[in-house]
């Protein structure tokens, strides 16, 4: 139980897949696994395209292991229904991934109509896009136009993500659109870069999970700038969210907003804001919050701290984020059966610890699972002057799922790791993770 001294042992890498040599594509394919345990065997899907919002929701590469990790075989996309998660009335409920939708239809307000007396509280007409609340760029050259999306034409202008539901007792899977509680939710537009007015999705990126009391809860994080929903005033931050649902996922209720109050002290002003999250629920009855704060295309640097909020209202406040860690790109949390709990977080390199305490506020110090250093010298081409994902040399997005009574499984890519001639793939792997 948490609160006694306890110690992780790692298992042997398993490989799922093996794709394509890194300098084939460094970014993008064969990356982001994201595994689902359904109780007779793990099932995964595995990222094969670009990583940007056109492709989102373009289909994975999915495979199966019936020996808890040890063997996979590729079986066919359909099992995404079957991934959902199971509630208390029966019901498996999933929300796919979307891609980014062309705005080619829409006409765009010239930024040069912007006067003293523009009425920002007024709703567009439809087939026109008003002027943002706000803009915000990348280091690549993307432009990123956010919207109030009370301010969006009424084909844009909804609060729904789009569900996959297969009925207790059924098999084929329902879709539905279901309504979102998001205070100043913010739509936002990318163009320049090969995006030409793309607006980007805002299906929930966090997993799945239910609380104690049954209700189903889920993290998501706003877009590339949002209206703060305290101030209405726009921000270039990310800001995380939590919603909570407590009839079966047929509504969801903001619950958690944590917004990204850059100081240049505590919460240094080269950041993403917060976004990637994830959260557990804790034997003492609080709830425990990772945020992400790294976002390369917003400052340039491809790491940045992980920081940690607690709730123990359940999860109407929270405390003020603390940093947890000088990286954490993914946290990435699951409770065991055996009463602890894990967490898992990257980039550089990959790291799991265990809470020690019931409450979450004391944690193991971190098995290293992958080097944090250069691992450049591991390449097929070894170059002069490597990249950062060349020193990297991973994706370092890594998922975790329990697997057993006192054990999980990890799942991450090694752009790094031989096939059977010695070649560096692009490589899906797995390893146990035990609690003693």
């Amino acid at each position: 139980m948490s609160g006694q001294k306890v110690k992780l042992t790692i298992g042997e890498e398993r490989v799922i897949v093996r794709g394509i040599r890194p300098e084939e594509k460094l970014w993008g394919p064969y990356q982001f696994p994201r595994p689902y345990n359904l109780g007779d065997r793990l099932v995964v899907a595995v990222h094969v395209t670009n990583d940007n919002i056109k492709s989102f929701g373009e289909t994975n590469l999915w495979f199966e292991s019936r020996d808890k990790g040890m063997t996979w075989t590729e079986i066919d996309a359909a099992v995404s229904a079957e991934c959902g998660l199971l509630l208390r009335n029966g019901d498996r409920i999933y929300f796919p991934m979307e891609s980014g939708r062309s705005l080619s239809d829409y006409k765009f307000t010239p930024q040069s109509q912007l006067t003293p007396g523009y009425d920002f509280s007024k709703q567009a007409e439809e087939g026109t896009i008003p002027i943002p609340d706000g803009m915000t760029g990348w280091t690549d050259g993307t432009v990123i136009k956010a919207y109030n999306a009370d301010r969006l034409p009424p084909s844009l202008a909804e609060k729904k993500w789009l569900a996959k539901r297969i009925p207790a007792g059924k098999s084929e899977p329902v879709t539905e659109m279901v309504p979102v509680d998001w205070p100043s939710l913010t739509r936002v537009v990318f163009t320049g870069n090969n995006y030409e007015n793309i607006l980007k999705p805002i299906f929930p990126r966090g997993n799945l999970k239910l609380g104690p009391d049954g209700a189903i809860w889920v993290s998501a994080f706003s877009g590339e700038g949002h209206i703060n929903p305290r101030t209405g005033k726009y921000s270039p931050y990310y800001s995380a969210e939590l919603f909570r649902s407590d009839d079966n996922g047929r509504s969801f209720q903001l619950r958690g907003h944590m917004e990204y109050d850059a100081d240049g002290d505590e919460y240094p002003y080269q950041s993403g804001g917060f976004s990637d999250s994830d959260f557990e629920f804790m034997p003492d009855g609080s709830i425990v919050w990772f945020l992400r704060s790294a976002w390369y295309c917003s400052t340039g640097r491809e790491w940045a701290p992980m920081y940690f909020s607690r709730s123990t209202d359940d999860g109407y406040t929270w405390s003020k984020p603390q940093k947890f860690s000088e990286v954490g790109i993914l946290p990435r949390l699951c409770n065991l059966e055996c009463g602890e709990t894990l967490l898992c977080y990257a980039r550089p390199g990959i790291f799991v610890c265990v809470s020690e305490n019931e409450s979450g506020t004391k944690w193991s110090e971190p098995a290293i699972l992958m080097d944090p250093g250069d691992r450049s010298n591991l390449a097929n081409c070894k170059v002069d002057t490597p990249t950062f994902h060349d020193w990297d040399g991973a994706c370092n997005n890594p998922e975790i799922v329990p697997l057993s009574f006192n054990s999980a499984m990890l799942f991450y890519s090694d752009f790094y790791y031989p096939d059977e001639d010695g070649v560096k793939r692009k490589t899906i792997l797995c390893r146990e993770i035990t609690v003693h």
